[in-house]
C-alpha cells in the first residue's frame, strides 16, 4: 500500500516537451482513491508560483489521506511539496512528509544541474533518529515524486507510437532508481458523466529476479489530451488487488 503515495509518479519525457503555460498555472485538483466500490482517500494536487532565491518558481503540493473507514485496515497521512524550474521543468527542491500506519517518513533533496549531470543531495529521517544521507551524481536530469507530474502533463503525443518506452531516474529513499514509462495509446474515460480523450501511460519497475531481467507494472496514468493535460484517472496496481484515483 505504500506505492499509494507515488501516486503521481509519472516520466520526465526526452522528446515532445510541450511547456505549456496551463501547465503551470495557479490551479488546485481533486481526486478520490477507490478500494473497488469504497471509497478509500483523498488526495489533491495545488500548483502555484513562487519566488525562491530570487528566481520565479513554481510549487506544486501533494497531499494524500485515507478515509476513517479505510483507516482500520490502513491510514495515510501524506504531505509532498517540490520547487520546480518552469523553464525546463527540473526540480530544485523536494520535501516529503509521510504518516503512514505507525511509520513517520521524512525525506529532503535539493537538485542542481550543471550542464548535462545532476547532482541530487538527499536526506532521509527515521522516526528512531536515525538520519540518512546521500549524495550521487548521474548523468541525465533526475525527478521526484511530484516534479514529474509536469513532464507527464507536457507530453505531446503526436509522434508517439504503441509500447514506446522511456526511462526516468526519481530521488526516493535516499536513493536514484530507475522507472520505465510505456505509451499505451489513447482511450476515452468517463467519469462523472464526462468524457476525456486521454493518453494512457503504464509505469513499470525494473527488477531482477534469478538472474533475469523483468519488469513490475505499478500503475495506469490517463492524461487528457488538450492544453491543460489533466490527469484524469490512474489505476494502480498492488501485490493483492487494486485501486482507482479519479479526478472529482
Amino acid at each position: 500500500m505504500k506505492r499509494i503515495i507515488s501516486l503521481f509518479t509519472i516520466l520526465f519525457l526526452t522528446s515532445g516537451m510541450v511547456f505549456a503555460d496551463e501547465v503551470w498555472r495557479n490551479e488546485t485538483l481533486r481526486y478520490t482513491m477507490y478500494l473497488g466500490p469504497i471509497k478509500a482517500g483523498e488526495a489533491s494536487l495545488a500548483t502555484k508560483n513562487v519566488v525562491r532565491d530570487g528566481q520565479s518558481l513554481v510549487q506544486m503540493d501533494l497531499i494524500a489521506r485515507t478515509t476513517n473507514t479505510v483507516e482500520k485496515i490502513f491510514s495515510l497521512n501524506d504531505t509532498l511539496t517540490t520547487i520546480v524550474n518552469p523553464k525546463n521543468a527540473a526540480p530544485v527542491y523536494f520535501q516529503k512528509h509521510c504518516f503512514e500506519e505507525d511509520d513517520i517518513v521524512k525525506e529532503k533533496v535539493s537538485f542542481s544541474t550543471t550542464g548535462s549531470q545532476c547532482t541530487a543531495v538527499m536526506r532521509k529521517d527515521y522516526k528512531d533518529g536515525r538520519v540518512k544521507e546521500r549524495t550521487q551524481t548521474v548523468a541525465t536530469q533526475v525527478y521526484d515524486m511530484v516534479s514529474v507530474v509536469g513532464f507527464a502533463r507536457s507530453i505531446d503525443a503526436t509522434n508517439l507510437y504503441k509500447g514506446k518506452r522511456f526511462d526516468f531516474k526519481l530521488a526516493d529513499a535516499c536513493d536514484i532508481i530507475d522507472e520505465v514509462l510505456i505509451y499505451q495509446g489513447k482511450e476515452t474515460v468517463k467519469i462523472q458523466g464526462k468524457k476525456y480523450n486521454c493518453m494512457v501511460f503504464k509505469l513499470v519497475e525494473p527488477y531482477v529476479e534469478k538472474g533475469k531481467k523483468k519488469e513490475r507494472e505499478i500503475l495506469n496514468i490517463y492524461v487528457n489530451n488538450d492544453a491543460k493535460r489533466t490527469i484524469v484517472q490512474m489505476d494502480i496496481k498492488f501485490k493483492v488487488g487494486s485501486a482507482k484515483v479519479k479526478l472529482n
